[in-house]
C-alpha cells in the first residue's frame, strides 16, 4: 500500500509550526488548537525500544486490510492471524508523542513531510497523546493510557483509520447490522442507541437466522455484506433483550452499572465535555479503564451461527416514533446511511483528525466522495424501507415484512418513486407486535 500526500509537498521551512487559516485561535467552541507544521521530520512519534520490532496481535480483515499491534485489540479478535507476516497496513504501538509535556490546550498539528498527525493533550507523556504518520504503512503510536485502555484506541482511533483503507481499496465500514434472516440478507440502520443491539438479539432467539454484524458491516458495490463481528455493547435499553439465564448473578450487577454509564445519556455528557477545553481522550480512557464498556460477544448471549457473507436484499432504518412503515426515497437512503455512519464517530478527535489524514494519495473530500459512490452502488436492487414504532417491537414485525405477510397496519406509500430497483413490490405487513 502507498500512501502519500495528495497535494505536492511543501518544501521544508527553517521555522516551526504556523497555524492553519481555519484554526489560528482557538476560541469558544473549539476546545482543541489546530496546527500545520510544514518541517520535514523523520518520525512523528517515537515507539517504546521494546516494542519497536514485535507486533503480537495480527489481523487481517477479509484480507482487505491487516493490522499488527501490541496492543489487544478485543473488536479484531475475530480476525485474528497469528502467522500473517508483516508489514502490515496499519501497525500499533505504544510509545511517546510529541514534546511529552504538560499543555493548557490540546493541539492537534498536521504534518507535510511526512503526511501524518500528532494529537496532544493536556497530561503529556502521562496521557492519551497519539501520532498518525502515513507511510507505506500507517504507524500508530499512542501513550501509556491508550494502552491501557484499548477499547478507547480501537473505537476512537483504530477504526476511524480501517473506515477510510477500506474505501480506499473499494469496500464501506457501514454503521449497521446484518444477518441472514430465513435465508435473505436483512440489513439495520439506525442512529446510534435507538435499539438495533436488542432487535437483532431478539431476530437471533427467536427466528431462523445467522448473524454477520451488530455495529459495523463492510459492503462492496455489488450488494454483498461480509461479517464484522464486534463485541454487542449492552446499554441500559437492550438489556430487555438479554434472558435472565444468559449472564450469572455477578454479571448481571456489573452490567447493571456498566450499561448505565455507557448509556446515551452517559455519552452525551462525554460529548459535552469534549467540546470544553478538557483532556477528553485521557478522561475517556480512564473512565473505560474503571468501569470498561459491558461487551459481549454474540454468541454469548443467544444460540447462533455465523454467516460471512450475505448479499443483501432488505434494508429497514428503524426508529422510535409512531407505528409507521415508509418506503424509501434511494436518493435520500444514501445520505441517511451516511449520517447514521458519521453519528457512530461523533466523539473526539475524529471530527479533527479526519480531515487531515490520506489513504492512497486520497484526501478526506475524495475519500468521502469514494464512500458514497460505493454504497450507491451497493444500494441498487435492495429494498428499503423505514419501520417506526414507539415500543422497541421491531424484532416483532421484520421477520412478516420480509415474508411478505398482507398489511395489518397503516403503510405510507409515494407514487414518486420505486424503491426496488429490481421489480415493482408491495410494501408487507406490519403485523401486530407481540406483548411481553
Amino acid at each position: 500500500m502507498t500512501l502519500t500526500p495528495d497535494k505536492p509537498q511543501v518544501a521544508a521551512q527553517p521555522r516551526t509550526s504556523s497555524p492553519s487559516p481555519s484554526a489560528a485561535r482557538p476560541g469558544k467552541g473549539r476546545p482543541v488548537e489546530l496546527v500545520v507544521d510544514l518541517r520535514t521530520l523523520r518520525s512523528l512519534g517515537r515507539p517504546d525500544a521494546r516494542a519497536a520490532t514485535g507486533l503480537a496481535h495480527r489481523y487481517s480483515i477479509h484480507g482487505i486490510v491487516t493490522v499488527g499491534s501490541t496492543v489487544l485489540l478485543k473488536e479484531l479478535e475475530p480476525f485474528r492471524s497469528d502467522a500473517l507476516e508483516g508489514p502490515f497496513d496499519i501497525e500499533v504501538r505504544p510509545g511517546e508523542v510529541g514534546r511529552g509535556s504538560l499543555r493548557r490546550r490540546t493541539r492537534m498539528t498536521q504534518y507535510m513531510s511526512p503526511a501524518g498527525v500528532t494529537y496532544e493533550e493536556h497530561l503529556g507523556r502521562l496521557g492519551s497523546d497519539f501520532a498518525i504518520e502515513l507511510g507505506g504503512t500507517i504507524q500508530v503510536v499512542v501513550g501509556p493510557m491508550l494502552v491501557r485502555s484499548p477499547h478507547v484506541l480501537y473505537t476512537n482511533i483504530i477504526e476511524a483509520l480501517l473506515r477510510f483503507v477500506m474505501v480506499s481499496r473499494g469496500y464501506m465500514l457501514l454503521h449497521s447490522a446484518c444477518l441472514e434472516l430465513e435465508g435473505r440478507g436483512v440489513m439495520l440502520s439506525a442512529r446510534t442507541d435507538t435499539g438495533k443491539t436488542g432487535t437483532i438479539l431478539r431476530l437471533l432467539r427467536e427466528n431462523d437466522a445467522r448473524f454477520l454484524s451488530d455495529d459495523m458491516t463492510i459492503i462492496d458495490p455489488e450488494g454483498v455484506a461480509l461479517t464484522y463481528p464486534k463485541p454487542l455493547t449492552i446499554s441500559e435499553h437492550t438489556l430487555r433483550a438479554v434472558d435472565a439465564g444468559d449472564l450469572s448473578k455477578k454479571e448481571w450487577r456489573k452490567l447493571r452499572l456498566q450499561s448505565r454509564l455507557h448509556s446515551k445519556e452517559g455519552r452525551g455528557i462525554g460529548t459535552w465535555l469534549g467540546d470544553q477545553n478538557l483532556p477528553i481522550m485521557s478522561m475517556n480512557a480512564l473512565t473505560q479503564y474503571v468501569v470498561p464498556p459491558p461487551k459481549y460477544t454474540v454468541d454469548r448471549l443467544v444460540p447462533t451461527t455465523m454467516a460471512t457473507r450475505v448479499r443483501v436484499e432488505e434494508i429497514f432504518i428503524i426508529e422510535r416514533n409512531p407505528v409507521e412503515l415508509a418506503a424509501l426515497d434511494p436518493a435520500t437512503l444514501v445520505d441517511e446511511l451516511i449520517e447514521n455512519t458519521d453519528d457512530a464517530y461523533g466523539f473526539p478527535p475524529y471530527r479533527y483528525v479526519a480531515p487531515a489524514l490520506v489513504v492512497e494519495g486520497l484526501g478526506y473530500e475524495e475519500l468521502r466522495a469514494a464512500e458514497r459512490a460505493i454504497l450507491t452502488s451497493f444500494l441498487r436492487g435492495i429494498r428499503a424501507r423505514r419501520l417506526a414504532t414507539p415500543d422497541f417491537s421491531w424484532a416483532d414485525r421484520i421477520p412478516a415484512l420480509v415474508r411478505g405477510d398482507s398489511p395489518t397496519l397503516p403503510v405510507q406509500r409515494s407514487d414518486e418513486f420505486e424503491v426496488d430497483l429490481r421489480e415493482p413490490t408491495v410494501d408487507a405487513a406490519l403485523p401486530p407486535a407481540a406483548t411481553d
